[in-house]
């Protein structure tokens, strides 16, 4: 296995939005960190084509630090509207996002489900922060608009990660849905249940330790329900008195039964460290990886950084 670092840290370091400029002054950070594996996003139409048209210098910067992207997510949440014509014209802009990922060396496409098209009266579930980065809101409240058709959503996402899953495959990638809490996809069953419906054999989840935790599923079990059906991990730690992403060790997840259950699936891919702004991110990264090499070595597993 590998250890890796999400693109959370490139939002809490830089903000949201942020400029290409910001994505290649965070790679040597990440580069002295000590990690050598990393996912990027495309947030959004903007910085999908900023990034696309700077592919060149990133390949480059990523190139002169040692670093692999493995994972590339096209953020765009037009790709689950129920707009035909929209949804379309998202999934174009996800076609230009696997050219920048095959561009960048990636392995995998990464997808969303967003917040269900109800009506919030307080905060989205899962949303940017006014002073930037994302903002996990631990209660919403919500009206639900007339007409409304929970059937149409489904069917929409359904078609959504059809399609992408198509395109992933020209590209001869997975592609990979991340269950969020408060979003269409938020529970190993409703991930299980897309994974039926969809019917791609290189669409497959992407398992989030956290935000499991924050559904207040038990981690462990999820990962025996999804085994074989998933193809990346996000790693962090999590109270499920909110939706913080701690430090792995600083929550209630059960580490050594959880990496023993990874062993007997013979995992060898990716463990990406997807860690909050509840304490200072260098720390929370240096302390996560400690835990996660003495688990593992006391498991005999080989972990790479």
């Amino acid at each position: 296995m590998k250890i890796g670092i999400t693109y959370l840290y490139v939002i809490f370091r830089y903000g949201y939005p942020h400029s290409v400029d910001d994505v290649l002054a965070a790679l040597p950070e990440i580069r002295d960190l000590g990690f050598h594996y990393l996912e990027m996003e495309g947030l959004g139409r903007v910085h999908l084509l900023a990034m696309q048209k700077r592919r060149k210098e990133v390949r480059e910067r990523l190139d002169e630090c040692g670093l692999h992207v493995h994972n590339f997510c096209v953020v765009d949440p037009d790709l689950v509207s129920l707009d035909t014509a929209r949804r379309k014209k998202a999934i174009d802009r996800f076609k230009l996002g696997a050219d920048v990922a095959d561009y960048l060396g990636a392995e995998t496409l990464h997808l969303a489900s967003y917040a269900p098209p109800v009506r919030y009266v307080s905060a989205r579930p899962y949303s940017l922060g006014d002073k930037g980065g994302y903002a996990f809101a631990d209660r919403t409240l919500v009206r639900i608009p007339r007409g409304f058709d929970w059937q149409k959503v489904w069917k929409a996402l359904v078609r959504s990660c059809q399609a992408c899953a198509d395109v992933a495959a020209r590209h001869r990638k997975i592609v990979l849905m991340e269950p969020r809490v408060g979003e269409v996809i938020c529970s190993v069953d409703s991930m299980l249940r897309l994974i039926e419906h969809v019917e791609r054999p290189n669409f497959k989840a992407n398992f989030d330790t956290g935000h499991f935790s924050a559904q207040r599923e038990n981690v462990v079990l999820a990962l025996e329900k999804l085994r074989g059906k998933f193809a990346n991990i996000h790693i962090s730690d999590n109270d499920p008195v909110n939706t913080d992403h701690l430090p792995v060790g600083e929550g209630p997840t059960d580490w050594p039964e959880f990496f023993r259950v990874l062993k007997t699936m013979n995992y060898s891919g990716y463990l990406g460290l997807d860690l909050g702004q509840s304490r200072p991110l260098v720390e929370g990264y240096k302390t996560s990886v400690e835990t996660i090499r003495s688990v593992a070595a006391a498991l005999k597993l080989k972990i790479d950084l």
